[in-house]
């Protein structure tokens, strides 16, 4: 019997967004080097941060229950020292909160790629995608 075993899980990428197009070309991009987990609203957003950690926290701040800001003030008052990619279509006010900004729908999805994949650490671990 051949078993396989994978030492290196996938990391947990938390996609907070109400754009539920937006969450499954985000899905689909990042498969499988990571698992993308979507949230549409800010209380959803907050249960499976309470439920579990995450390596990554993409999020498009204006959401239909709340700031995306705040929730990311919420996680930095829990101790949560996950990084935070703002994916936004308009100009973050509070983008030092953040590790990083990209524009919504203006960046291309390899640049996409290769921010998430450096947030991640994932770079000397994957082939080169094109």
């Amino acid at each position: 019997m051949n078993m396989s075993f994978d030492l290196h899980p996938a990391p947990r990428v938390l996609h907070v967004d109400p754009d539920e197009d937006s969450a499954v070309v985000l899905a689909t991009l990042l498969a499988p080097e990571t698992h993308v987990v979507h949230a549409a609203t800010y209380e959803q957003a907050r249960t499976l941060l309470e439920q579990g950690e995450f390596a990554l926290l993409v999020i498009d701040p204006d959401l239909p229950d709340g700031d995306g800001h705040t929730l990311i003030r919420y996680m930095r008052q829990t101790d949560h020292h996950t990084p935070v990619l703002l994916y936004s279509a308009s100009q973050p006010m509070l983008h030092h909160q953040a590790h990083a900004f990209l524009p919504k729908p203006w960046t291309s999805p390899r640049q996409l790629w290769r921010t998430v994949s450096h947030m991640l650490g994932l770079e000397a671990m994957l082939p080169a995608r094109t």
